[in-house]
């Protein structure tokens, strides 16, 4: 099959999502079948409507769910063993990553501790917090004792731990070679957006991580998302996404002018994020 702008074969496409998916609150409703009611299907999805826009355009696409919020080891294996069998089902032997958030870092320690880098042509990362975030030392420091507590009543919260500034710096000081000499072809996206257009729930975040990191999208800053240009003699590719987004518009999620906005002037700006992630697709293709 040939669709504008698709090889006749390409290689698997893995959605990888974040910490806390808040998808999963919802999905059992979903799963049982008011899916098909929705237009798209996947509209209320983490990456709502991606998949699905994605597939239209030819491509073969997984969005495979890992630990809630696990420490990334934990969330590291699982993303293995699920794109593990999807190689086998599929026939293929590399997939490409497009990751979200704390996926980039599942994905990363996948490559490096589970010798993944053979099985991965390329890894596109947006909004990955690489370099850890102030606001997780922050909570950290504040609420360390939470986690261990949820531990007690069943829910892993570890993970939290994982996105603090000095957990990422001891990690990229520990993958640096392995990710200077592997195969895998790296692009880090970052996105930012002003105070007055970010969602809500984010300006608090979005305003400490400003007086600390500068340029952020409520949740990561700029220069973590970005991480860095070189490993080694390889070349990192970075991007700014296409639009001022914030945590949640980068999955296509929501945009400020919704809520006053005729229907009709909703859907390009979820149109152009959703387009924005078949870009990513075509270049990924075109790295590897």
């Amino acid at each position: 099959m040939n669709v504008e702008g698709v090889c006749a074969i390409s290689l698997p496409i893995i959605l990888a999502h974040g910490i806390v998916p808040f998808d999963a609150l919802y999905r059992p409703l979903l799963q049982v079948g008011l899916r098909r009611f929705l237009r798209p299907s996947d509209k209320y999805d983490y990456f709502s409507g991606i998949a699905g826009h994605l597939q239209n355009h030819g491509y073969t696409v997984f969005a495979p769910r890992v630990p809630f919020a696990a420490e990334v080891h934990k969330r590291a294996l699982a993303l293995k063993r699920r794109i593990d069998a999807i190689l086998k089902n599929t026939g293929s032997d590399r997939v490409h990553i497009i990751a979200h958030s704390m996926g980039g870092l599942d994905a990363r320690h996948m490559i490096v501790d589970f010798d993944m880098a053979d099985r991965v042509a390329t890894l596109t990362t947006i909004g990955t917090p690489h370099r850890g975030t102030c606001f997780a030392d922050f909570g950290l420091a504040k609420v360390n004792w939470l986690i261990g507590f949820t531990g007690v009543l069943g829910l892993n919260l570890e993970g939290f731990r994982d996105l603090s500034t000095e957990a990422a710096a001891a990690f990229n000081e520990r993958a640096l070679n392995d990710e200077a000499r592997n195969p895998v072809r790296y692009t880090t996206y970052v996105a930012h957006q002003s105070y007055e257009r970010i969602f809500t729930p984010l300006k608090l975040p979005w305003k400490y991580i400003a007086g600390r990191e500068g340029d952020n999208d409520g949740l990561v800053s700029v220069t973590s998302a970005a991480w860095t240009d070189r490993l080694g003699p390889k070349t990192v590719r970075q991007e700014a996404f296409p639009v001022p987004a914030d945590h949640l518009n980068e999955l296509a999620w929501w945009e400020p002018c919704e809520l006053r906005a005729p229907r009709q002037e909703r859907r390009p700006f979820k149109n152009k994020i959703r387009d924005a992630y078949l870009e990513m697709v075509r270049d990924a293709e075109r790295e590897s």
